[in-house]
């Protein structure tokens, strides 16, 4: 029995104007499981217990730690379970995405050196260029698709009033999470 991450969707537009930290929006975020994303049944996915893991987070510039609970549901029908993730989570990782956004954007604004920021937010110099080749690569991969949506038509405007949905759309297409390491597969699907 696999287990399917079924994502959350969460504010993501502004990312970084938000003044909510990552630890409020997962303690306000709704569960939504009516739809079981392996095997497509509507209302067989029932509460399953949970689990805790570390989220780190970014709060007023400074990196903030805490044990948080992902809850679980299984479905009726197919026997699966599935971890509730929302947005601001990457699977298999302690690093919330606006977190790891947020050093990724100071690197690139060239407000600090990689070895300066490693320091600042304690955290590994492999998993900072191991952060930073994620973002390029998956990057590629989502905006031609922004791209062509943009150019293809008036249809497309309507695509952008769910921009808040963009991470769940980028792990929709690809079976992954952006920004997620852990080559896992999603649905059957290899990334």
């Amino acid at each position: 029995m696999s287990n399917i991450m079924i994502r959350q969707v969460t504010i993501f537009s502004k990312l970084f104007f938000i003044k909510l930290s990552d630890l409020m929006l997962l303690m306000a975020m709704e569960p939504d499981y009516r739809v079981c994303p392996h095997c497509g049944a509507i209302g067989c996915c029932r509460p399953h217990g949970r689990y805790t893991r570390w989220l780190i987070y970014i709060l007023n510039g400074i990196r903030e730690q805490q044990i948080i609970y992902v809850k679980r549901v299984k479905c009726k029908s197919c026997k699966r379970t599935h971890a509730l993730l929302a947005d601001v989570l990457i699977p298999y990782s302690s690093y919330s995405l606006r977190f790891i956004l947020h050093v990724l954007r100071e690197y690139y604004c060239k407000n600090c050196t990689a070895e300066a920021l490693c320091l600042r937010y304690s955290i590994a110099i492999s998993t900072f260029y191991a952060w930073k080749g994620l973002f390029v690569k998956h990057a590629n991969l989502w905006l031609p698709v922004l791209e062509r949506i943009f150019k293809v038509s008036i249809q497309s405007l309507d695509y952008f009033d769910n921009i808040p949905k963009l991470p769940s759309s980028f792990f929709q297409r690809y079976g992954f999470s952006f920004l997620q390491s852990r080559k896992t597969s999603h649905c059957g699907r290899s990334p």
